[in-house]
């Protein structure tokens, strides 16, 4: 099926029988799109609309409203996340807030777009920390998506494109959305938050859209019947791991292809790792060079006509492509997501609590050490780690995705300073290289008859949580039944191991959550609850050996 340029999808893109994408309910047509477009369209020139903040959890409705954005002749404005601060912040530059295209009674005419007036914005975390607006214009889109198509289209034919990332930032938008609808490919609209289920929905021909946080939590998969695996695995944000790619290619069947870009540039590159030296190969009609200090200038058919971007990329370059050396700025990638150590620090000396704030990784998690006040040291003290960690949390989680908020905290009486009088990046991760604690913080212990009852808080900031999962941590299950054994060998006087574990579960536990485990020993079983308040969050029973 030939590319269609999505300027010309709805007037006379394809028949209205196409499938556009796979909803829970069923599939989406062109047919039932244009009207949707259609009726949002009138409804948005009636108010006058000229900028739009997109913000929808569905692909197909993220999709919808675009469009109808687009043929409305307004500005598409992509929030860097869907946090409500920011999109208070942003809403004010906005005329309407889109959680989905607007309906109504009246239908308008769709016409051609004009691809090089067809305006959308995007943020991206520039080298100083602050925000930068990147603004595109649907051609550049057209153009990458034309790329892409040019490299891998033909091998794909008809594949479904199941995705485990957001339509909401540069990469899920174009890999996820945007080229499958060019090329006639229908899409899931269902944004898959594990491998298990991403899985079970492999039928027939298809290819996954992933991150790199995904691609190091395929342990306990049972590899994939060949006949099942995906044609490919695209994934983007940070490098993967060689041990990683080849995890992938052992479960998945296919190893995973890499693409190196950014907001501005769009895909520039893009490789399988074959080994711990696989370079990144240059896609057609990027143009590479280097400038003093190995930093990468790219001129690129996706960014503005004749533009070229100085970036802040090291590089060594290689026939064909380049070696990718690191960064030169603060910008560091948390879960595959761009994380302005800049930013981060001045949110955080924001704070009331705070005098000094300082932020460093450690085993590739972020931390943050602080310089407190007399009266947040008072606090501290008061209330304890945990909910003082969760109340400097809580302050950054309005503007601040969850997975780009520090794990681990330091409360420091100074930051540590080299000979020069500059900040001791060295100091600074070695003070953060204790170790993330692996059991709650037990508040309260109520011993019965061969029952207990604990109250524990679950600090945000505990080795289990690590990159499970992103943008939703969540407590393993794993982890409730080694907790529920330790607890029952601590204070019922359990010594046999348990044959297996069953359990049910009702709703996820997460971060910087207060939680009470009821343990109670029937004849040859150990059952446990896990609660939040009176909602039970688990269930399950351990069976211990006759």
């Amino acid at each position: 099926m030939s590319l269609v340029p999505l300027a010309a999808l709805l007037p006379h893109g394809r028949p209205d029988s196409f499938v556009v994408a796979q909803c829970s309910y069923g599939p989406i047509t062109l047919a039932e799109l244009r009207r949707k477009v259609a009726q949002g369209v009138a409804s948005l020139k009636a108010i006058g609309a000229n900028r739009v903040l997109l913000a929808t959890e569905s692909a197909a409705d993220f999709l919808a409203a675009l469009l109808t954005t687009l043929h409305a002749g307004a500005t598409a404005v992509m929030p860097p996340n869907a946090q409500p601060g920011t999109l208070a912040r942003l809403a004010k530059e906005a005329d309407i807030l889109l959680r989905e295209a607007p309906s109504g009674d009246v239908e308008a005419q769709l016409t051609a777009l004009d691809a090089e007036t067809s305006r959308m914005e995007f943020f991206t975390s520039g080298s100083t920390g602050d925000s930068t607006r990147v603004e595109k214009t649907l051609s550049q889109l057209e153009r990458e998506v034309a790329t892409l198509e040019a490299v891998w289209g033909e091998r794909f034919g008809q594949a479904q494109v199941l995705g485990m990332v957001s339509h909401q930032h540069i990469f899920g938008l174009t890999f996820r959305l945007l080229w499958p609808v060019m090329a006639g490919r229908p899409f899931a609209a269902h944004n898959h938050f594990a491998w298990e289920t991403l899985v079970a929905a492999l039928h027939g021909p298809s290819i996954a859209v992933v991150s790199p946080a995904h691609l190091v939590r395929l342990e306990g998969l049972a590899p994939v019947a060949a006949a099942r695996a995906p044609l490919a695995i695209f994934t983007a944000g940070a490098p993967v791991t060689l041990e990683a790619a080849r995890r992938c290619e052992a479960l998945l069947g296919v190893l995973p292809i890499e693409i190196f870009g950014s907001t501005e540039t769009g895909a520039i590159g893009w490789r399988q790792q074959l080994d711990a030296d696989t370079p990144w190969h240059t896609l057609p009609g990027t143009e590479l060079s280097t400038r003093e200090g190995g930093l990468l200038d790219i001129r690129s058919p996706n960014l503005a006509h004749g533009d070229v971007l100085h970036s802040a990329d090291r590089v060594a370059m290689t026939p064909g492509g380049f070696r990718f050396v690191g960064r030169a700025d603060r910008i560091v990638k948390v879960e595959g997501k761009r994380v302005s150590l800049t930013a981060l620090e001045r949110d955080l000396t924001s704070l009331a609590e705070v005098t000094e704030a300082a932020l460093a990784m450690r085993d590739g998690e972020l931390g943050a050490l602080l310089v407190l006040t007399p009266e947040a040291r008072s606090s501290l003290a008061a209330e304890g780690r945990f909910r003082f960690e969760r109340r400097l949390r809580r302050a950054l989680a309005d503007t601040h995705e969850p997975s780009a908020l520090p794990r681990r905290w330091r409360f420091l009486p100074a930051l540590p300073l080299d000979p020069m009088g500059k900040r001791d990046r060295l100091a600074l991760e070695a003070l953060l290289a204790e170790a993330a604690p692996r059991e709650p913080i037990l508040t309260a212990l109520r011993p019965g008859d061969r029952a207990v009852e604990l109250e524990f808080a679950v600090s945000g900031s505990l080795h289990w949580f690590k990159g499970h999962f992103p943008d939703f941590a969540i407590l393993p299950g794993v982890v409730q039944v080694h907790w529920a054994m330790l607890y029952a060998r601590r204070f019922l006087g359990i010594t046999a191991s348990p044959g297996r574990a069953q359990m049910k579960f009702r709703r996820p536990i997460r971060p910087d959550e207060c939680l009470t485990l009821t343990l109670e020993v029937q004849r040859n079983r150990v059952l446990f609850t896990y609660r939040r308040g009176t909602e039970i969050c688990s269930t399950g029973a351990l069976t211990l050996p006759v």
